[in-house]
């Protein structure tokens, strides 16, 4: 059973899922770069301290870290550090990868982990910092059968909608997607408010026509009303963090040899809006810079304009 957690990463999302498993009655370790993160984990109950002053006092390590690179990294460490006499074959040490990996990576990070006395399973996460807040995250794992058994009491301390959605990097793939996914609804949905608004439809008439409609989504459901609306852009979750999960997901298409040019096309809008933005930009301030070339003459549009030059031309009235 696990009792004990090393969780590395406790950052927007880290920080309250750590929170939780401390709340749940766990003995949890944390570690992150920014000590400030750190301190507030202290006092709280949580204990801190380097990786390699834990590492063979915990059942598990859970990684929220920002890319497969750095997950890389910390799962070298561990192989190189870790002293398997610590835990017993019955028992042993569970790497759960909670962050947003390449799944290729992951299946990867299975091999090197055979040769020790170490399990590993991808389990990221949906739902952003409120309900990671909450514990009410939507948890996607891949790995074993038996092991998501063993795991799921310290999942279910974190989310509320856990699935185990096949073998390993199965998780990281559907994340990947499901993020394809909202992107892509967040993009549409920005479009066709700001055309309506140029008819001088306002724009949260548009969403509540929208939300009572076949045209609704997560984005105008959640990410209109509380951040975009309010013009708070305070989601919580990083635009270069999306950008990064959408090149991720048009490479997997592209691996695929899938006969689609979309995920292409919102990737590009959404590095586009990375580049345009401010640094640490929400991504739901992709809505200011849909501002920036849905009427404006220039390079967006013509580029845009290919896409559609083969369509009849027609004329709209109202």
């Amino acid at each position: 059973m696990i009792q004990t957690v090393g969780f590395i990463g406790l950052g927007k999302m880290g920080m309250p899922m750590a929170k939780n498993l401390l709340n749940s009655g766990f003995g949890v370790f944390g570690t992150d770069v920014n000590e400030t993160a750190v301190s507030e984990f202290v006092s709280i109950g949580g204990k801190t301290g380097n990786m390699l002053e834990w590492l063979n006092k915990v059942d598990s390590i859970i990684l929220m870290l920002p890319s497969s690179k750095i997950v890389n990294q910390v799962i070298d460490e561990v192989i190189e550090h870790y002293t398997p006499e610590h835990q017993s074959n019955e028992n042993p040490l569970i790497i759960i990868d909670m962050s947003s990996s390449y799944p290729a990576e992951t299946r990867k990070n299975l091999l090197k982990l055979g040769g020790s006395n170490i399990q590993f399973m991808d389990a990221p996460v949906s739902g952003g910092v409120k309900k990671a807040i909450s514990g009410t995250l939507t948890i996607m794992a891949g790995g074993s059968a038996d092991l998501f058994s063993k795991c799921k009491r310290l999942l279910e301390a974190m989310g509320s909608n856990i699935f185990h959605v096949g073998p390993i990097g199965s998780g990281h793939l559907i994340k990947a997607i499901n993020n394809y996914l909202s992107a892509t609804h967040l993009l549409a949905s920005c479009e066709a408010v700001q055309l309506l608004q140029s008819f001088e439809v306002d724009p949260a008439t548009a969403i509540n026509v929208f939300n009572q409609s076949t045209g609704r989504s997560g984005s105008t459901e959640y990410k209109f009303p509380s951040f975009i609306l309010t013009e708070s852009y305070d989601s919580g979750f990083n635009l270069e963090l999306l950008r990064k999960d959408l090149e991720m997901a048009t490479r997997l298409f592209s691996d695929s040899e899938a006969a689609t040019k979309l995920p292409q096309f919102i990737f590009e809008k959404f590095d586009e809006a990375s580049r345009s933005l401010a640094q640490n930009a929400d991504h739901t301030e992709i809505y200011q810079y849909v501002t920036s070339y849905l009427f404006q003459r220039g390079i967006s549009n013509e580029k845009d304009s290919k896409a559609i030059s083969n369509c009849n031309d027609t004329s709209v009235s109202i």
